[in-house]
């Protein structure tokens, strides 16, 4: 015998059970297959028919901080040269590729992509953009004369002739031959055949096709968008461009000629301060060749005309200090001169050009080459600025302040240097003065020739001087290349696929073809408050559960009597057997058949145990105690009266009720027409006694109770009862049912409670299908509800409609 009286209960704590979940994914295999199935043909048509992207790219080394303006080699040419450095900083440069300006030239010299063109598939699926391979080309006179964006239908219909047609507001079809202008309809251009009327047409393919005219500013807007530029090293100059797209030519074309004009943009850069150092050069020769030409032709007339060759050693000493004096004065005036045009320069309203080097005049201060340095390197910063930015924007603004401080720094220096130029002339005319006064001790014609001579020495050294200095701005302009140079062009080699990436799209489909399935199980289990298997009880409860009672699909009220030999009537069989670990020897044990609420099968349960503990030899009684919805006597097809309901209110004997069935040793006792007060009946001493007689006659006694959580009936006769058996509903009864079942097990209001878990579907235990509930297939239900009140159930080893009355 199984003490009632138990120790506390504690629930166990939630867990993965991976074996479970094993389960559950092999009974529903099928929503796996067909996830797969539809997944992996996703893919294919993806792989298949979506159109091709591509990435290219290329490698450009850009020379970070060196010499931008004439080349490396100008500082060692021309003394001072390090003013026509143009320092290079790697992010400018790379902000330069991505300037809409830059991109916009590329766009205005690729000719080939103002127009694009697209070829349509046989079934009209697949679309592929077309880059030089078309069939035709478009010609047009002039891209402003075109309507940007606008779709142009082509369809050939032979070698010469081909449909243009337009879906737009109103429907346009025309049939045109090769070559013919078309000037309407906001257009102005002429299709011609690219292979000149052969292989224009070809049968095995479409020959449909559209295209549309690119705005340059549009398309160098987007290309710049979608180019990316990154150094292949945090410390290297050199950088990678990539850019991605539909046609790989294409891509390749607009990559290389992107570099090719930045390399040309970087040459006039670097051209334009050496040509302007020639300019200023070329202005000063000019003014002194007409001085020494004129000083030349006096001084040979003056030899001539006096016979006069060689001056006296006296005078030749006076004529070199003289000469020495006239050069340093004339290399100041020079010096004087370019603070003058740096002045100008520097008070001018456009400041922003190239500065000519100091050191080209000799200028040795270094507080001037720096300043100008600063400045001439400040405003080529500003001016790539200017490529990515607004002039009014903070960045811009703030490289003026510092513009505006260093030519302020620099008309200062300007002042300062013209003073102190200004004072050394001064005392060079001294000098000159003095030596003068000597010569005017010497004799007229030796006097008069120093002084032809000394005109003539002037203008020559200072000719010669900016003659050499123009032969070397002009050696250094001849050796200038650009500082930066293309390493790999853009060609097939540097292509690669991007999307559709065909292996990587089956593994994607795979996995989800895999994982939406199982997630859809697993919540679905997640959310599943019904009782699947003996695990979810034991998580729930510590009453032991006494049998399992599979799934029957046997068209009867009683399967274990028209299937004896069947699997489920073995496992009534084997519910049979554990009752007698709940019996006392020489005791007529009773046994109480109830659920928490209807449906889930305790009349049936309760009929076809009685029956095979009968077809073991022993005498039993069944006895319908469920007086608010009889069954018993529709399921033997007999009368309700008299039943349990008049014995209990003393209209009829013990022996009235007991009624034998067509099963060997099986009787029962029918519930009885339906009282108004069935609680105060089964409270009566009648109901002991009635079950004291059924003892002396009977070996079970086996009660058909009502639902414990809808009526308290069966708490009524619990006094009378040995062994409690309740039934829960494999993917029925819910698991908050175990709860009340286990306060009543810790409660101790039932003696002996036991569990039998009811309708297992042994064909897929774990598996739940589409559904939870299964079909009963024995066509076995329930008529109305109790007062009237019906309740449509599930079907299975269970009785249909229990509609119970809770007070509703």
């Amino acid at each position: 015998m199984v003490n009632s009286n138990t120790p506390d209960f504690y629930p166990e704590e939630e867990t993965i059970d991976i074996k479970r979940y094993i389960s559950l994914f092999l009974s529903n295999w099928y929503w796996f297959a067909g996830a797969l199935f539809i997944a992996l043909t996703i893919a294919y048509g993806i792989n298949r028919y979506s159109e091709k992207v591509y990435t290219v790219s290329s490698t450009l080394l850009i020379r970070d901080d060196q010499v931008g303006s004439i080349n490396s080699n100008v500082e060692s040419v021309i003394p001072g040269g390090d003013i026509f450095r143009r320092q290079q900083n790697l992010k400018n440069e790379m902000g330069i590729l991505k300037s809409l300006s830059l991109n916009f030239q590329v766009m205005q010299a690729l000719k080939d992509f103002h127009v694009t063109i697209v070829g349509v598939g046989r079934r009209g699926i697949v679309e592929s953009r077309i880059y030089k391979s078309a069939p035709f080309t478009v010609k047009y006179y002039s891209l402003g004369d075109q309507t940007p964006g606008k779709r142009v239908n082509i369809s050939i219909i032979s070698e010469n002739k081909y449909i243009i047609s337009f879906k737009d507001s109103t429907e346009f079809s025309r049939e045109m031959p090769f070559g013919e202008r078309f000037n309407e309809r906001g257009f102005d251009f002429s299709i011609e055949s690219r292979f000149y009327g052969k292989n224009t047409f070809d049968k095995a393919k479409s020959n449909k096709y559209y295209f549309w005219f690119e705005d340059p500013a549009a398309l160098a807007n987007s290309y710049r968008n979608s180019l990316s530029v990154s150094p292949i090293d945090k410390d290297a100059s050199l950088v990678t461009l990539s850019i991605s797209g539909f046609v790989p030519g294409q891509e390749a074309d607009y990559l290389n000629k992107l570099m090719e004009v930045y390399l040309e943009y970087g040459l006039v850069i670097k051209n334009e301060t050496a040509a302007k150092t020639l300019k200023f050069i070329d202005d000063q020769l000019g003014i002194i060749s007409d001085s020494l030409g004129q000083a030349e032709s006096n001084l040979e007339k003056y030899r001539l005309a006096n016979n006069f060759f060689d001056l006296s050693r006296e005078g030749a000493n006076i004529q070199n200090k003289l000469t020495s004096s006239e050069n340093v004065k004339a290399t100041l005036g020079m010096q004087l001169q370019y603070y003058r045009y740096l002045s100008e320069y520097l008070n001018s309203a456009d400041g922003n050009e190239s500065i000519i080097s100091p050191a080209l005049m000799g200028i040795s201060d270094q507080a001037l080459i720096k300043l100008v340095n600063d400045l001439s390197m400040l405003q080529k910063e500003k001016e790539t600025i200017g490529f990515n930015l607004k002039l009014d924007q903070p960045l811009a603004d703030l490289m003026n302040a510092r513009i505006n401080e260093t030519r302020t720094a620099l008309k200062e220096n300007v002042r300062n240097g013209i003073a102190t130029l200004s004072r050394s002339v001064t005392e060079e005319n001294d000098k000159i003065k003095n030596i003068e006064s000597q010569i005017r001790k010497l004799p007229t014609t030796e006097r008069n020739l120093i002084g032809i001579q000394r005109k003539f020495d002037l203008n020559n050294t200072v000719y010669t001087y900016l003659l050499e200095k123009r032969a070397e701005a002009g050696i250094a302009k001849a050796s200038n290349v650009s500082d930066n140079r293309i390493i790999d062009y853009a060609t097939a080699f540097s292509t690669s696929r991007i999307k559709p990436k065909g292996r990587t799209n089956l593994m994607i489909a795979m996995i989800l073809g895999f994982m939406f399935p199982g997630a859809l199980i697993i919540i679905i289990d997640f959310i599943n408050d019904k009782i699947i298997d003996k695990k979810d009880i034991e998580k729930k409860t510590k009453v032991p559960v006494i049998g399992y009672i599979s799934h029957s699909d046997i068209k009867s009220s009683i399967p274990v009597i028209e299937k004896p030999g069947s699997a489920f009537a073995e496992s009534f069989r084997s519910v049979r057997t554990a009752l007698k670990f709940y019996n006392k020897e020489n005791e007529v044990p009773v046994i109480a058949v109830s659920s928490t609420i209807s449906s889930e099968g305790k009349t049936f349960i309760s009929i076809n145990l009685a029956s095979i503990i009968a077809l073991s030899g022993k005498k039993v009684l069944l006895v319908g105690l469920d007086l608010r919805k009889p069954r018993l006597n529709k399921i033997f097809k007999s009368d309700n009266s008299p039943g349990m309901s008049s014995y209990l209110s003393g209209h009829c004997r013990y022996d009235e009720v007991i009624t034998q069935t067509h099963v060997e040793n099986l009787y029962y006792a029918a519930s009885g027409h339906i009282p108004p007060n069935p609680a105060e009946l089964l409270e009566r001493n009648e109901m002991k006694q009635f079950i004291d007689s059924a003892k002396k006659e009977f070996d079970y006694i086996v009660i058909d109770t009502p639902p414990v959580a809808i009526v308290t009936d069966t708490m009524l006769i619990a006094p009378f009862v040995d062994l409690n058996l309740f039934i829960v509903r494999q993917r029925y009864t819910s698991r908050g049912t175990l709860e009340i079942i286990d306060n009543y097990y810790n409660q101790g209001k039932f003696k002996n409670l036991a569990l039998i878990l009811n309708d297992i579907n042994l064909s897929g235990y774990y598996g739940y299908g589409i559904r939870y509930g299964y079909s009963m297939g024995y066509g076995y239900k329930y008529g109305s509800g109790y007062y009237g009140k019906r309740n449509k159930g599930r079907y299975g080893n269970s009785a249909v409609g229990d509609g119970y009355y809770t007070g509703e």
